[in-house]
């Protein structure tokens, strides 16, 4: 692994290049002179040669080492989110909650992890990525704490709001870092196995909540789940600071001149306009909406099927997580199989997946046994989970590496804001207004209850049109993958325009 390169604040000004063609400044950790004796790679634009030889040498053992950190932190931040979900019904009771404050906790979170996920991003594009990440954590692990110590709303809005800040920025920076760490043959099952992290932090969350006491409340559970945040920030100092680009094949000291000078204001432009980037990125946003709206609406569309509602409610989790084990391996290890061949595949594989997912919603709509049921809800988040892996590494790959941070933190405030954070309330819009004689006396309420989706109350309830609801996904599928799939055309090129320009010389003067 290359050593590590020099710090560079956003403040800093890069020295000019001189008006030789060949001539470039004297960069920190590149002998003077030797940038313009970098010579043009030789290879083909997909990095084949290099690749090629790349493929044989064994993974260093503090490759592994940084991976399993990564993985904690995420676990951790996973955690967290679950642990929230399973004892809000105790906070809103402790600290007197409505409704609408109860479920404005979770929203406020998303909302402060959409934003630092991109400023934390651009920091993590010029700044020591393991210091970044250790400050992130250590954010993190003080907010989880102050959660358990919060005895008011505003105290409880405050440490929520800096948890999602924290674990926003601690997830951008580790993928930056994973990207440069492995090589690329193996990027997508190291991002597969960095986001196993969801299901192992619910698993994390359930043994946290049986090691706590009953009587210790919900204060204690967030105390346990914040300390070792603590210590994951103090590791992560430690953690090696690699080149950017260091897994890409192009020669470390173009490497070098790129990170030195970082990106210029045209390559933000040309980042935004980026085909395969835009692409990737409503990819995932559509894969989190999907998979938000059924994590919420699934448990009382299975309780008014005749299901126990808290039987309905550990099946739907249960399903969630073994689904998304499976699928995010399964994406991973399918996306460096085709990736390799032919890259165009990297958007056709989550493409026809969410296609597919179609299907297998309409089966856990329609079917009327739970074996079926339950089939048709492992299948359609397993085919969702598996659109992330791909996804990622083709935003990876498109992206140059002195901007990854920024790719990333676009990506996951995408995922948030586009994706999670309205899904659930958007599909209660659709239960609830559709639930009314009026809506349904439309013609689109006829269209829905041609397809069987009619209001149903439940044990003296308000009327709801769970059904309708849930075909709102099968609609977002559609068009998701059809954008997956048009992404399919531009990506071998992109791919191939990454790594011309890393192989080029830099931009004279960075923004």
């Amino acid at each position: 692994m290359d050593q590590a390169a020099p710090d560079r604040q956003p403040d800093q000004e890069p020295q000019p290049r001189s008006e030789g063609p060949e001539e470039a400044p004297a960069v920190p950790g590149v002998p003077s002179g030797t940038a313009a004796a970098v010579p043009a790679a030789t290879a083909s634009p997909s990095g084949t040669a290099t690749a090629a030889t790349a493929s044989t040498a064994a993974i260093p053992a503090r490759s592994w080492l940084v991976l399993a950190l990564l993985f904690g932190i995420h676990t951790l931040i996973e955690a967290d989110l679950w642990l929230m979900a399973a004892v809000l019904p105790e906070v809103k009771q402790e600290l007197t909650l409505d409704e609408t404050d109860a479920a404005w906790l979770p929203t406020v979170l998303l909302g402060a992890a959409a934003i630092a996920a991109v400023a934390a991003g651009y920091l993590a594009d010029w700044m020591r990525r393991p210091r970044l990440l250790a400050v992130a954590m250590g954010a993190w692990g003080l907010a989880v704490v102050g959660t358990g110590l919060a005895r008011t709303f505003d105290q409880v809005q405050l440490a929520r709001a800096t948890t999602g800040a924290g674990g926003a920025a601690g997830i951008v920076v580790a993928m930056s870092l994973l990207v440069d760490v492995f090589p690329r043959r193996l990027r997508g099952r190291a991002l597969a196995a960095f986001f196993l992290g969801m299901p192992a932090g619910a698993l994390v969350s359930l043994g946290i909540r049986a090691a706590v006491p009953v009587q210790a409340g919900w204060p204690a559970a967030f105390l346990t789940a914040g300390a070792p945040g603590l210590v994951l920030a103090m590791l992560a100092i430690f953690l090696p600071h690699p080149v950017r680009g260091a897994s890409e094949p192009v020669d470390s000291m173009r490497l070098r001149l790129h990170e030195y000078f970082g990106p210029s204001q045209e390559d933000y432009v040309d980042l935004m306009v980026n085909s395969s980037f835009n692409y990737g990125l409503l990819g995932l946003a559509f894969s989190a909406f999907a998979v938000a709206g059924l994590a919420y609406w699934l448990p009382p569309f299975l309780a008014a099927k005749g299901m126990a509602p808290q039987t309905a409610g550990r099946l739907a989790i249960t399903i969630l997580l073994a689904a998304a084990a499976v699928g995010t391996v399964v994406g991973g290890w399918l996306a460096d199989t085709f990736g390799a061949r032919r890259p165009g595949r990297l958007f056709l594989l989550p493409g026809i997946a969410m296609l597919a997912a179609i299907g297998c919603v309409l089966v856990l709509v329609y079917a009327r046994s739970e074996p079926w049921i339950n089939l048709g809800i492992f299948l359609t988040e397993y085919a969702l989970f598996l659109v992330v892996a791909p996804c990622f590494t083709i935003i990876a790959g498109v992206t140059m590496p002195s901007m990854r941070g920024v790719a990333f933190g676009v990506a996951l405030a995408a995922r948030h804001v586009l994706g999670d954070l309205w899904s659930p309330t958007i599909m209660g819009w659709v239960i609830d207004t559709f639930a009314q004689r009026d809506s349904m006396a439309t013609p689109f309420g006829r269209v829905l209850a041609a397809l069987g989706a009619l209001p149903h109350t439940h044990r003296g309830q308000e009327p709801q049109n769970l059904t309708a609801g849930l075909l709102l996904i099968p609609v977002v599928l559609l068009v998701g993958g059809i954008v997956l799939l048009a992404g399919t055309r531009h990506l071998p090129r992109e791919l191939a325009l990454m790594i011309a320009k890393l192989r080029a010389a830099p931009s004279r003067r960075a923004s």
